[in-house]
């Protein structure tokens, strides 16, 4: 480096606070288990092997449509990155989520994309889907988005500048 940090040009320091810190406790992650358990339950009971075919479409299904509107909606919005997104299953976490920092205006935007488009994709599938089937993955992706949409409702006045960092237990806003 040539000079001090004041007289250079094109100089970045990432000096971020945190600001917020979110904790999944063991109760909220026993509650989410529960939650699709219960659904599996009631397919299986009401619908019998159509249930439980079901639900196995309901949960690959939705992640496959979760992958394919994120990545088409990182194109559109964002400078594609797929480093930064990856396959984990992190407590409540499950799917295709950020696995390294991820700033909290993209994350907002992105799940909101992802809720809508979801349910409108679902809705085109009703033709072609029994009962149970449609159930299951209305039902498998609002799961899937719950803990998503926890968070944006709990840092919904933080400002969208921000970063978030996800772990399996917290989840941090951070701010410059």
């Amino acid at each position: 480096m040539r000079g001090a940090l004041a007289e250079q040009d094109r100089v970045t320091i990432y000096q971020y606070r945190l600001m917020q810190k979110v904790l999944v406790r063991g109760e909220l992650y026993r509650s989410y288990l529960c939650a699709i358990g219960i659904l599996a339950v009631f397919l299986v009971l009401m619908y019998r092997l159509d249930g439980v075919k079901a639900f196995g479409i309901g949960i690959l299904c939705t992640q496959f449509i979760h992958f394919l509107i994120i990545r088409l909606t990182l194109i559109r919005v964002d400078e594609p990155d797929y480093r930064r997104w990856g396959w984990r299953v992190l407590g409540i976490w499950i799917g295709y989520i950020p696995v390294a920092y991820i700033e909290y205006g993209l994350f907002r935007r992105l799940h909101r994309h992802l809720l809508w488009l979801g349910l409108c994709t679902i809705g085109i599938l009703y033709p072609w889907a029994n009962e149970a089937t449609m159930i299951s993955l209305i039902i498998c992706h609002l799961w899937f988005l719950a803990p998503r949409l926890v968070i944006n409702r709990r840092l919904r006045k933080s400002r969208r500048d921000g970063v978030l960092r996800i772990t399996a237990n917290e989840v941090g806003y951070y701010h410059r």
